[in-house]
């Protein structure tokens, strides 16, 4: 994972994320505010619920301890988002979910922002004007952001006022300059955002985005009303940016910030369960990315694959985690970047990384068999007699070929 200043760019496949921090009154970090950020400054500027979707999934690309830490993550959301049209898939013990000022106060509204506090999610109301109506989002919320360059400070003290008897948290936010920062607290603000704080940083990863085929099986899957997890599970072990994703969505935690070790794909849709999962799926689709190229998939599926035939003929452990870990351990193919780079960029057990990427235990051990053989065999120079991983790595190999032919043929691939 690299952090930057705005103005640095990168060459390699990766999605990025801005953050800025937002500040106590003892100037401790309490929280990052995530924004959109554009891998290619002359596109065209996506929607507002693109902008959200393109931000949730980079976050969990990336990895949202990697990315926060043990920080609250403030997003903003536009109308569907808080309506539920567009899934927020954020750990809600730890996110505050901004309502943008253009977004229209109607039942509608209120009732999904109800729901989200229900949920745990805590809501900020950005950019705050007083407005018809406001008073409902008051009573829901728990902090009000006010922009300091929008008024005089006697009409910014005079809001403040208005919001107090409601019992919110004020956040002064385009804090520019030392004088503004100092006058802010004086004011009483408890949250300070802005300049003069810290400057909006750009975190970027490499990235492993699903195929325009995968996306079309997944739809499908999750369009029945009753989802097959069988059919569910099939889909996504051929999918290696969607396995990424699906485990750390699945390990962010329950309430109280607890974090599950999640460790196989079956692990981690049981953990997730229908509706997650299908907020999920809506924002890849809303997201969807170019993918990658097929050789480094095609070694990466079969080395999954014979990892997993093997553990299970050998009496190594569950099948299911030798997969996992098999696959992950091909990442430094897929994204072009190195393993150890990999590693530390992906928030995922302890155990999984362990395997796939330090080769520890019994199944890191047959992990890095695999990954030799593969090698030996690129390289046409001699292999181990080992008729078991013969076997295992052709068996391994007609699984795969026929989803990497269709994974060529997409218009995403």
């Amino acid at each position: 994972m690299e952090t930057t200043g705005e103005a640095t760019t990168t060459a390699a496949p990766a999605v990025a994320v801005g953050r800025q921090a937002v500040v106590d009154r003892d100037r401790r970090v309490v929280g990052y505010e995530l924004l959109y950020r554009s891998l290619q400054p002359d596109a065209p500027r996506p929607s507002g619920d693109q902008m959200t979707a393109d931000v949730v999934l980079s976050a969990l690309t990336i990895g949202v301890g990697q990315l926060v830490g043990d920080k609250v993550i403030f997003c903003n959301a536009e109308r569907s988002a808080l309506t539920g049209d567009t899934p927020v898939t954020l750990p809600s013990h730890r996110t505050v979910i901004e309502v943008l000022e253009t977004v229209a106060i109607d039942d509608e509204v209120i009732r999904g922002c109800a729901d989200l506090v229900a949920q745990g999610y805590r809501l900020a109301l950005d950019d705050f004007v007083w407005v018809d109506g406001v008073e409902r989002l008051l009573e829901l919320a728990s902090i009000v952001k006010l922009d300091v360059r929008a008024g005089s400070r006697a009409e910014l003290e005079e809001l403040a006022r208005r919001c107090t008897p409601y019992g919110v948290r004020l956040l002064a936010e385009k804090l520019e300059t030392d004088d503004e920062l100092q006058w802010a607290m004086d004011a009483g603000f408890d949250y300070f955002q802005g300049y003069a704080i810290e400057r909006p940083q750009v975190v970027r990863a490499s990235a492993l985005p699903p195929s325009a085929a995968g996306h079309v099986q997944l739809a499908a899957t999750m369009l029945t009303e009753d989802v097959d997890f069988d059919e569910l599970e099939r889909v996504l072990r051929r999918e290696p940016g969607l396995v990424v994703q699906v485990l750390q969505l699945a390990s962010v935690g329950a309430d109280r910030g607890l974090r599950r070790e999640v460790q196989t794909v079956r692990e981690a849709l049981v953990l997730l369960g229908t509706v997650k999962i299908r907020q999920w799926v809506a924002l890849t689709l809303l997201s969807g990315r170019p993918s990658a190229g097929t050789d480094g998939l095609a070694t990466a599926l079969v080395r999954a694959r014979t990892c997993e035939l093997l553990a299970g003929s050998r009496g190594l452990g569950d099948p299911e985690f030798a997969f996992t870990t098999g696959l992950l351990s091909a990442l430094d193919l897929l994204l072009g970047v190195p393993l150890d780079e990999v590693a530390v960029s992906l928030d995922l057990p302890d155990a999984v990384t362990a395997a796939a990427f330090r080769h520890e235990g019994a199944v890191g051990a047959l992990v890095a068999e695999v990954a030799s053989y593969q090698g030996a065999v690129s390289r046409r120079t001699p292999t181990p007699a080992e008729t078991d991983l013969d076997a295992a790595s052709a068996a391994a190999f007609g699984w795969a070929m026929p989803f990497v032919s269709t994974f060529a043929a997409s218009p995403a691939a």
